[in-house]
């Protein structure tokens, strides 16, 4: 009789759970996987149609619009400034790449949650993505990371209920200025062979390198009686102008230099390049402009260098074969000694052909700052600014009390 009442049993518990089941997804969303949807479709085939990226945040408003135009990549917002194109590229191919993994939420109440609410809210969570140049525009309102699991992402396409889980690290970057090609100028260290800096109040520090590889700079012109506070004090300095990336930037019309607050840094290459930049202080930023110019004495004075030591090694390279043809001469292989000759010898150094070259490649370099940089201010870190900003008394000791 017991057996009776369990096989009874059986079919009604199986139906109240297929019941539960039923109620749960349909609360949430209907469930169903659709795991092999590509999230935006068609986008992998035609990622390279793709003429415009829209990331707006919460109220609406616009954190980057980038376009693609005869110039490349751009940011509209940021007056056309070029963007970074690795990034946008990138961003791209994981929208193409991502998978509608499962179904989740139709109810707007339950958007906040995953971060899909409209970006009208002005609490909003997520962003909206919009791409343009498609056969249909594209909408996303990309909410929050799943954080757990396999990369994953919530989204919800513009205009539909339907939230989803989609794979994939989704969440665009929300600060404005990352778009952007970051770096200014790249000028390492080893490069630099003097940097003059002018403050403000027309006090100037100087230092140098005569030797490429010495390890500090020397700073001229230090107060008789004083010392450095450290002997590679000039060192940040010398690499300040090294990887230097943008926080912002704005037409040069915009972000004018106060004379009365202006720095000058100039730096030098051993090889003759100068780089002249500016510094000033506006609404808790520090702004900078930056030009390029050759030094033609300093490039003479590259390729003098350049030949002495050409010289000198052609002198050992001789020197040394003479020793081995003596040698070989003693041993009655004189053959051999004439080979040992002709091979053990470098090239004569070619000072014009040198001097041609490296003009050319320093105008290359010029010519890529000047046309980068012409036309903009540049809000740098500032730490970078401070590494720069610097007085005599910044490198001393501190004054002994009298």
């Amino acid at each position: 009789m017991a057996t009776n009442r369990l096989i009874v049993l059986v079919p009604v518990t199986v139906a109240v759970l297929a019941a539960g089941l039923w109620i749960s997804r349909n609360q949430q969303g209907s469930g169903g996987s659709t795991a092999s949807a590509p999230l935006v479709a068609d986008l992998a085939t035609r990622i390279n149609e793709v003429d415009s990226l829209k990331i707006s945040g919460a109220g609406g408003v616009v954190i980057a619009e980038l376009a693609r135009g005869e110039a490349g990549w751009t940011v509209a917002n940021r007056q056309n400034y070029p963007a970074d194109v690795g990034k946008v590229r990138e961003y791209l191919l994981a929208l193409s790449e991502s998978k509608v993994r499962e179904e989740k939420t139709r109810k707007p109440e339950n958007y906040s949650r995953l971060g899909v609410e409209d970006i009208t809210d002005v609490e909003a969570k997520g962003q909206l993505v919009e791409l343009g140049g498609l056969p249909q525009p594209v909408g996303l309102i990309v909410g929050i990371s799943a954080g757990t699991g396999a990369p994953g992402t919530f989204v919800r396409r513009a205009g539909e209920e339907q939230a989803l889980l989609a794979s994939g690290q989704l969440v665009p970057d929300k600060e404005g200025g990352n778009w952007l090609v970051k770096q200014i100028i790249d000028l390492p260290s080893d490069e630099v062979r003097s940097v003059s800096v002018t403050a403000p109040d027309a006090s100037v520090v100087r230092i140098e390198k005569d030797d490429p590889a010495a390890f500090n700079y020397s700073v001229l012109d230090i107060p008789k009686g004083r010392k450095l506070a450290s002997e590679s004090g000039g060192n940040l300095i010398g690499g300040a102008l090294a990887s230097l990336n943008l926080e912002d930037v704005a037409p040069a019309a915009e972000r004018e230099p106060d004379p009365a607050g202006t720095w000058t840094a100039t730096y030098t290459t051993y090889a003759g390049m100068v780089v002249e930049a500016r510094l000033w202080d506006v609404d808790g930023k520090v702004w900078s402009r930056y030009t390029a110019r050759l030094d033609e004495e300093r490039l003479a004075a590259w390729i003098d260098a350049e030949k002495a030591r050409a010289d000198a090694d052609r002198a050992t390279a001789e020197a040394e074969a003479k020793a081995k043809a003596e040698a070989a001469s003693a041993d009655g292989k004189e053959g051999e000694a004439t080979d040992v000759t002709a091979d053990a010898l470098p090239e004569p150094f070619d000072a014009d052909k040198a001097l041609a070259d490296k003009r050319a490649e320093l105008d290359k370099a010029i010519a890529e700052i000047n046309s980068r940089t012409s036309g903009w201010s540049y809000a740098i870190p500032t730490w970078k600014a401070a590494n720069i900003r610097k007085k005599m008394v910044d490198l001393l000791e501190a004054e002994p009390a009298k």
